[in-house]
C-alpha cells in the first residue's frame, strides 16, 4: 500500500465502533452455538435432558426456517429506508434491546426436566431471538461496504472486526467457567447487562454516507429476489460458504462435547482450548493481511480453505492410544484449526462488499441490504440444518458412557474435512478473481 493511499484510510475509530458490534453479536451466537445443545440436550451423566433428543433439531430447523421467510424482506426494508438515522442503524437501534433480552429468555424453560413443552417453548423463543438478531446482523454487514469504499479499507475494517469477533470467542468461551458458578440462567443474565453498552455506545460514531440512500426508480421485492440470486459471483460464493458455514457449525457445536466426553475434563476447562485458538488467530490476522495484499485475497481465502479441510479431520486422531496428555492433544488441534481457518474468518466480508459494487455496476443501485439478507438467510437455514443433523451423527456416540465413546463426536471433523475441501473446489470458479489482482498489483 503507498504512503498516499494509507494517509488516505478513514480513521481507525470508525472500524473499532463497527466491530465492537460485531463482538456484541459475536459473544451472543457464541455462547448460544456452543452451549445451546450442551443445555437441552446433556451427555449421559453430565445433567438432565429437557426435550426429546430426536426432536431437538427438528425445532431448531424450524424456527431457522421460519426466520428464513422473514430476513429477505428485512434486507430489502433496510435498503429501501430512508431517515435521519440512515438506512442501518434505525434497524440495530431498536432491535438491540429484544435481541439481548431473548437471548436470555433461551435459557429459562418452563420445567426442569424432559418435557414436549420445553420444546414448544425453545422453538418459538428461537424464532423471534432469530428474527431479533436478524434485524442487528442484516443492517450492520450492510454498513460494511457503505463505511469502507476500497478494498484495502474492507481489509483493514475485516481485519480489525475478525479480531473483535475473537476478543467475542474468548468472552464466549468464559461462559464455562460462569455457568458452573452460577448456571445457565444468571450466566446469560450477566452476560446481556455486560453487552448492552456495548451494543448501543458504537452507533454514536458511525454515520451513513446520506448519497447511498436509495434514490430513484426502485426495484419490487420479488425482482430484487431474482436480480440477487442470478448474480454469477454471488451464486459461487453463497455455494461456497455454505459448505464453510456448516463446516464452522459443527465445530463450535462440538467443543463442549470435545473438553468433556474426548478429552475427560469438565465444563470449566473449555476455556483452556478456547484462549489459546483465540491467540493463534489473533497472530495470523495481520498475516493474513500482509499475504491479501501481497499475493491478492482471493489465492488467501483458498489457501485457508484447503489448510482448514486438512487440519480438521485430525480430530479424529485424538485419543488415549496417543503418547501426549489429551488436554495437550484437543488445544493442539484447536489451534492449528483456529490458524488455518483464519483466512476464511476473515476474508468472506471482503468478498461480499465486492459483490454489491459489482451489483451496483449492474444495476445502478446500492442493495447490500438485499445480499446481506440472502446471506443470512442461507445462514440460518444452513446453521438449522447444522444442528438437526448434528444430534444424529452424536447418536452414533457422544459419550465416553455410550458403548462406541464419542465416535460421533470424532467425525464431525472428517464431516467439516469434506465439506472444506468442496468449498475449496466451488471457489475455484469465482468470477472476480481478477480484481483480487488489481488489488495486489496497485499495492
Amino acid at each position: 500500500m503507498s504512503e498516499n493511499e494509507a494517509q488516505s484510510l478513514p480513521p481507525v475509530r470508525i472500524d473499532i465502533a463497527y466491530s465492537v458490534i460485531g463482538l456484541v453479536t459475536t459473544i451472543v451466537w457464541s455462547v448460544v452455538d456452543g452451549w445451546l445443545l450442551y443445555f437441552y440436550l446433556p451427555p449421559e451423566g453430565q445433567g438432565t435432558a429437557l426435550v426429546p433428543a430426536a426432536l431437538y433439531g427438528t425445532a431448531v430447523l424450524l424456527a431457522r426456517l421460519l426466520n428464513a421467510v422473514l430476513t429477505p424482506p428485512i434486507g430489502y426494508w433496510s435498503d429501501r429506508t430512508n431517515s435521519r438515522l440512515g438506512r442501518r442503524r434505525p434497524y440495530i437501534l431498536f432491535s438491540g434491546l429484544p435481541y439481548l433480552l431473548l437471548f436470555v429468555f433461551l435459557w429459562t424453560p418452563p420445567l426442569r426436566h424432559e418435557s414436549p413443552l420445553n420444546l414448544v417453548y425453545l422453538g418459538l423463543v428461537l424464532v423471534l431471538f432469530n428474527v431479533a438478531q436478524s434485524l442487528v446482523t442484516i443492517p450492520l454487514g450492510s454498513l460494511l461496504p457503505e463505511l469502507a469504499r476500497t478494498d484495502r479499507h474492507r481489509i483493514r475494517m475485516t481485519a480489525w472486526s475478525a479480531s473483535f469477533q475473537l476478543l467475542g470467542v474468548i468472552l464466549a468461551g468464559l461462559a464455562g467457567f460462569v455457568i458452573d458458578r452460577w448456571g445457565y440462567a444468571p450466566a446469560a443474565l450477566i452476560y446481556a447487562v455486560f453487552l448492552l453498552p456495548l451494543l448501543y455506545a458504537p452507533l454514536l460514531f458511525l454515520r451513513e454516507p446520506s448519497e447511498r440512500q436509495m434514490g430513484g426508480e426502485r426495484f419490487g421485492f420479488w425482482q430484487s429476489i431474482r436480480i440477487t440470486l442470478s448474480n454469477r459471483p454471488f451464486q459461487v460464493l453463497t455455494l461456497t460458504g455454505i459448505c464453510f458455514w456448516t463446516a464452522t457449525t459443527f465445530l463450535i457445536l462440538i467443543v463442549p462435547f470435545i473438553v468433556t466426553e474426548v478429552c475427560g475434563l469438565t465444563v470449566a476447562d473449555t476455556p483452556y482450548f478456547y484462549l489459546p485458538a483465540v491467540l493463534a488467530s489473533l497472530a495470523c490476522y495481520p498475516l493474513v493481511n500482509w499475504l491479501a495484499g501481497r499475493f491478492g485475497k482471493w489465492r488467501v481465502f483458498a489457501a485457508s480453505l484447503l489448510a482448514s479441510a486438512c487440519v480438521l479431520p485430525l480430530l479424529m486422531l485424538i485419543g488415549p492410544w496417543l503418547p501426549v496428555p489429551l488436554i495437550v492433544q484437543g488445544v493442539a488441534w484447536m489451534t492449528m484449526q483456529a490458524a488455518a481457518l483464519s483466512g476464511v474468518v476473515m476474508l468472506p466480508q471482503t468478498f461480499a462488499a465486492e459483490i454489491t459494487d459489482y451489483d451496483e455496476k449492474l444495476t445502478g443501485q446500492r442493495r447490500e441490504g438485499a445480499y446481506y439478507s440472502a446471506w443470512s438467510l442461507l445462514d440460518q437455514v444452513v446453521n438449522g440444518l447444522a444442528g438437526a443433523v448434528l444430534p444424529l451423527l452424536l447418536l452414533l456416540g457422544r459419550s465416553r458412557l455410550d458403548a462406541h465413546g464419542p465416535l460421533g463426536v470424532r467425525l464431525t471433523g472428517l464431516v467439516g474435512g469434506v465439506l472444506l475441501l468442496a468449498a475449496f473446489f466451488i471457489f475455484q470458479r469465482y468470477p472476480l478473481k481478477s480484481l483480487s489482482e488489481k488489488t495486489k498489483a496497485a499495492g
